[in-house]
C-alpha cells in the first residue's frame, strides 16, 4: 500500500508542476503577452491542475506518514474527487450574466482547501487510538 501512495504522490507532484508551468505560460514562453486565447487555454487547464494536484500532494504526503488511514481516506476520495473534477470542468466563466459568482480560480482554491481539510481530518481521526468500552 505504501508503494501505491508513493506512486500517487509522485504523479500528483508532476501534475502540480505541469499546472504551474501552464498557469505561468507567459513566463515560460508558451504564449506571448498579446495571445489571449493561448493564455486562456493554458490557464483553463493549468489552474485546476495546479490547485487540485497541490491538494492531492498534501494529502498523499500525510498518507505517507499514516498509511493505515488509506482505506478510510479512499472511501471519501472516491466520491469527492470525481465531483470536484466535474465542477472544475463545467464551472462557468465569470461574465455569464451573474455578477455575484466567484471566479473559477477562487472555486478551485475553495474546493481544494475543503478537500485537504476533510482528508486531513479523516487521516488524523483514523490515526488516533480508539478507546474500547468496558463491559
Amino acid at each position: 500500500m505504501r508503494r501505491h501512495i508513493i506512486i500517487f504522490f509522485v504523479i500528483s507532484l508532476v501534475g502540480l508542476a505541469v499546472g504551474y508551468f501552464l498557469t505561468n505560460s507567459i513566463q515560460f514562453g508558451f504564449c506571448e503577452q498579446n495571445q489571449y486565447s493561448c493564455r486562456d487555454l493554458f490557464n483553463n487547464i493549468g489552474d485546476p491542475l495546479f490547485y487540485g494536484m497541490g491538494a492531492l500532494s498534501l494529502v498523499f504526503a500525510a498518507l505517507l506518514a499514516a498509511p493505515h488511514a488509506y482505506g478510510v481516506w479512499k472511501k471519501f476520495a472516491v466520491w469527492f474527487v470525481p465531483l470536484a473534477a466535474l465542477l472544475f470542468m463545467f464551472y462557468p466563466e465569470p461574465g455569464s450574466g451573474d455578477y455575484f459568482s466567484p471566479y473559477p480560480e477562487q472555486v478551485f482554491q475553495w474546493v481544494s482547501a475543503l478537500y485537504v481539510l476533510v482528508s486531513l481530518a479523516l487521516i488524523i481521526r483514523s490515526s488516533l487510538p480508539t478507546t474500547q468500552k468496558k463491559k
